[in-house]
Order: C-alpha cells, then structure tokens, then sequence
C-alpha cells in the first residue's frame, strides 16, 4: 500500500469533490429555479399591466372618436345657421346700398373683417 497510496487517496478525493459540487449544484438549481420563478411573475405582472394598457389606450381613442364627432356635428349646426345668418346679412346689405358694387363690398369687408373679396 505504500507503494500505491495515490489509488484510495485519488478515490477519496474524488468521493469529497462529488459530494461537495453536489451541493453546489443543487444550490445553483435552487437559485436557478427562484429566478424563473420570479421571472415568471414579472412576464405575468407585465402582461396585465399591457392589457390594461392597452384597455386604456382602446377607450382614450373611442372617446377621441366620439368627442371629434359631437364637435363636428356642432360645428355643421353653427355652419349652416351662421352660412343662413350671412347670406341675409348679405341680401339685407346689398338691398340697403341699392345696387352699389363699391359700397356692397366695403360693407361685406367690414362686417367679416376680410380684407379683399374680389
């Protein structure tokens, strides 16, 4: 045995290095696994706060939508009782200056504040 003493000695060390990198690995795995696991609840928090996002985002632009309509509607009401409301300002301007071209478009100028119709 003196002679060959490295044989038991390499089989001991051997047993001591498996047993002690076993349990680093297992350590490793649990390590690992406690990662996934919180990597896991991360990619689920992140999708539900996308879906609300999301949600948010959907009703933000339907009531964009809804808001654009209403104020275009107010708009073509106030359009066509101001375009009324114009045209018997007009007519009342042109029986009042009695066929008076200059006079009819300085009135009109005035009146809109344009500064050049024709």
């Amino acid at each position: 045995m003196k002679e060959n003493w490295k044989i038991p000695f390499l089989v001991v060390w051997s047993i001591v290095i498996w047993a002690l990198s076993r349990k680093n690995a297992e350590a490793a795995l649990d390590v690992l696994e406690a990662k996934k696991e919180s990597y896991d609840k991360q990619i689920i928090s992140l999708k539900e706060n996308h879906n609300k996002e999301l949600t948010k985002r959907d009703l933000l632009i339907k009531e964009y939508h809804e808001t654009i309509k209403r104020l275009e509607e107010k708009y073509k009401e106030k359009s066509a009782i101001l375009t009324k409301k114009n045209k018997e300002k007009i007519k009342d301007i042109v029986v009042e200056m009695e066929g008076d071209t200059d006079a009819v478009q300085k009135k009109i100028e005035e009146l809109f504040n344009f500064s050049d119709i024709g």
